[in-house]
């Protein structure tokens, strides 16, 4: 075979070899537009490269604070139900029929059930109650039922040195208070 025969098959032959490569390059490019949100249809390469990228981080982000949240999660729920760990203590006030359960973990976290006949605003005092104890509340559940009121709310009690570290004295002030309410 002629040399000049051979080079150019070895020619048309890389040239096919780049064809393919392109090919390949383009259909990855199209699936990676496709797969990440917010892209349009006429951006460069280097946009979709980018903006892969910075999703990329996002989703990186997200699943470090979704783990986070599990771990602070667990480790709450863990203090909450060991039973070495808790204080439970009930108050009922007769005069407007109402009574809270207050079980506190020694991580400072507080479960408290409060039953009462629904008011107006009942549920903005009680929260205040809260915010004036500078007590953090982690979820609150509320449900009606025939005009009575059931409430339970999980919060994280500040640090009381005064009673060795526990949040035991803020939960009796918190409890006395929603009982006077």
């Amino acid at each position: 075979m002629p040399a000049s025969r051979k080079r150019s098959l070895e020619r048309t032959g890389s040239l096919q070899i780049e064809r393919d490569r392109r090919s390949k390059m383009s259909h990855m490019f199209a699936e990676l537009q496709s797969t990440v949100p917010g892209l349009f249809s006429k951006v460069t390469r280097e946009v979709i490269v980018n903006e892969t990228i910075n999703y990329i981080k996002h989703l990186e982000n997200k699943k470090r604070r979704l783990e986070e949240l599990k771990a602070c999660s667990t480790t709450t729920t863990a203090a909450m139900i060991e039973p070495t760990a808790r204080t439970t203590t009930t108050s009922n006030n007769k005069r407007n029929n109402s009574s809270i359960t207050v079980t506190l973990s020694a991580s400072n976290v507080a479960f408290f059930g409060i039953q009462s006949k629904a008011q107006p605003g009942l549920l903005t005092r009680i929260f205040k109650v809260f915010f004036n104890h500078n007590a953090e509340i982690l979820a609150a559940n509320v449900s009606v039922n025939n005009g009575d009121l059931t409430l339970a709310i999980t919060a994280l009690l500040p640090h009381n040195n005064h009673n060795g570290g526990d949040g035991n004295g803020t939960a009796e002030k918190i409890k006395t208070e929603i009982l006077s309410l």
